[in-house]
């Protein structure tokens, strides 16, 4: 949700018109605000640890967070910046009205010609329509004084003259209209929507012209009377709502009183913090379910609210960390056995993965309690141990049938591969081989006798496709012992590797020796025919052991990113 919030933000706010996103916009701010409590109310307690998918979840959101924030606070500039500039329109149109009250003043009273009068009136009349709004607060008196001139204008002077009865007749039924509009503006449930609209039904009330005379004063009483009833019933509303938002007020300044005294609350066991916590969540939830208050008071209010409980929670969570200082050290040592025994239960290297097993169980016994995850992580580790043991104690019971099945096995991937046509593409050919090499090393043992012949006719068969793809002997050796790594891999021998990865160091130290004497013995030698073949011949065994060294630091680079 918090990502939805945020990129209906970010959307919003690429509008330059504020006014078109207000509502929505405030409508995400609000699904923002309680999402955040939500999650304040329902996050974990500080004595379970957090996974590393949560804090990272966690670190997630408060990237967002941040982003949400800055894009709430652009947006409230934003809707500054435009009130005030409305609010500058307002008081210039205010000025211009009073401009035009002014205006209409000296045409009622003293123009006395009615064309004239006539054609002054409806240029006001244009140029009061194209001014924009003025402040609220002032509306009412400035339209007022609009609408009496508007009447002296059309009563007082003698226009009827010039104003044919079809016009009457139009106007008298665009005001009843109007006061059927206003009738039927009393079911409204929306004050904002009441508002709005009666302020634009009595401004077309004034826009409409003169009705029949005899008609006017009934008319009158109908439209302002239901004006009046409609504004009668705007203020109670807004009376109302103060009123509750001032008694929300108090009963949140009242949980803020109570909040104080859950600050100071603090306990010396677990038992009593868990029943300090229930007293805390059980205010929260007062707090939740009191009504909304004063805009200006909203946040100050708040900040007090849980500022009482930041002390609380920070002081129960410095008592869980002392506690668990040394269960959580040793949690994280067993889960390090355990992510161990897991990496290498698949293995068929019996002998070594069983001294690695005991291993891992003696330093198990070595590490202290872990407190309540004590139970959890010891049967995750006595699973590991159980499903390598009985993998062992089965394939030792039927080793003999589960050999000969496996050399079968074997045999029949290297007819696969004999058989097999490469393609012309060569990185496809080379693909389909190291799946052929997979396969083979995904099986498991074989007789030991057979062991080295089977390989070989193995990797005979392998060598065949591969010297027919023209690869270099560099590639074609990084190509084979990758494929013989990734078995290893797949068979969980990394005790294995590891030995492959000794035994490759210790080579590749003793070659560099045997170079660096070989390189002294030369300059023993003469210039004579004798000590040139024999210079030639140590230099040859200088060469082959420098290719070895290559093809070694290859290996150990492939082993490096195993």
């Amino acid at each position: 949700m918090r990502a939805e919030i945020l990129e209906n933000l970010t959307t919003l706010l690429q509008n330059e018109e504020v006014k078109s996103i207000n509502t929505a916009a405030n409508e995400a701010i609000r699904n923002y605000r309680s999402l955040l409590a939500d999650e304040q109310l329902l996050a974990k307690p500080a004595e379970e640890e957090q996974t590393e998918e949560e804090l990272a979840i966690i670190l997630e959101n408060r990237k967002m967070d941040t982003k949400i924030e800055e894009l709430i606070i652009e947006f409230k500039e934003r809707r500054k910046a435009q009130r005030k500039k409305k609010e500058e329109e307002e008081k210039v149109n205010l000025i211009a009205k009073k401009g035009i009250l002014a205006e209409f003043k000296e045409l009622v009273e003293n123009e006395e010609n009615i064309g004239a009068a006539f054609s002054k009136r409806k240029e006001i009349q244009e140029r009061w329509k194209e001014l924009g709004n003025v402040p609220k607060d002032k509306f009412e008196d400035i339209q007022s004084q609009y609408s009496r001139l508007n009447d002296f204008f059309n009563y007082n002077i003698n226009i009827y003259k010039e104003i044919q009865e079809h016009d009457l007749k139009r106007n008298y039924s665009l005001k009843n209209k109007i006061i059927f509009d206003l009738n039927g503006l009393k079911e409204e449930k929306s004050i904002k929507k009441t508002q709005s609209t009666l302020n634009e039904l009595i401004a077309e009330w004034d826009e409409i012209g003169p009705t029949f005379q005899e008609k006017w004063e009934e008319l009158k009483e109908q439209f302002w009377g239901t004006v009046n009833e409609l504004r009668s019933k705007i203020k109670a509303h807004y009376v109302a709502q103060a009123e509750k938002l001032e008694k929300n007020l108090e009963t949140k300044l009242s949980l803020i009183e109570r909040s104080r005294e859950i600050a100071e609350l603090t306990a010396t066991t677990i038992k009593g913090w868990n029943s300090a916590t229930e007293k805390a969540l059980a205010l929260q939830d007062e707090w939740k379910k009191t009504g909304a208050v004063a805009k200006d008071k909203n946040k100050e209010v708040w900040e007090e609210f849980r500022a009482s409980f930041d002390v609380f929670f920070a002081k129960k969570n410095d008592f869980f960390k002392a506690l668990k200082k040394d269960s959580s050290k040793n949690l994280n040592l067993k889960k390090e056995i355990v992510q161990k025994a897991e990496e290498i239960k698949h293995s068929d290297d019996w002998k070594n993965t069983t001294i690695e097993l005991k291993n891992l169980q003696n330093k198990w016994k070595e590490i202290g309690h872990t407190g309540k995850a004590e139970q959890k992580v010891w049967e995750q580790f006595r699973a590991a141990c159980d499903f390598f043991f009985h993998n062992k104690k089965e394939y030792y019971a039927n080793r003999e049938s589960i050999e000969a099945e496996n050399m079968k096995k074997k045999r029949e991937v290297i007819k696969e591969i004999a058989s097999f046509s490469l393609p012309d593409n060569s990185s496809e050919a080379i693909q389909q081989l190291k799946d052929f090499s997979a396969k083979f090393l995904e099986i498991g043992n074989v007789p030991f006798k057979q062991k080295d012949e089977v390989y070989n006719e193995y990797k005979a068969a392998l060598d065949k496709h591969y010297d027919s793809l023209k690869l270099d002997r560099k590639e074609k050796t990084k190509i084979n012992y990758k494929n013989k790594l990734e078995g290893m891999v797949k068979k969980g021998n990394s005790q294995t590797i590891n030995k492959e990865r000794d035994y490759l160091k210790r080579k590749l130290i003793n070659l560099n020796n045997e170079i660096g004497q070989y390189e002294n013995n030369m300059g023993f030698f003469g210039n004579s025919k004798g000590a040139e073949k024999m210079k030639a011949d140590i230099q040859k065994k200088i060469d082959k052991n420098k290719q070895e060294i290559e093809v070694i630091s290859q290996k150990l680079m492939l082993i490096k990113d195993v």
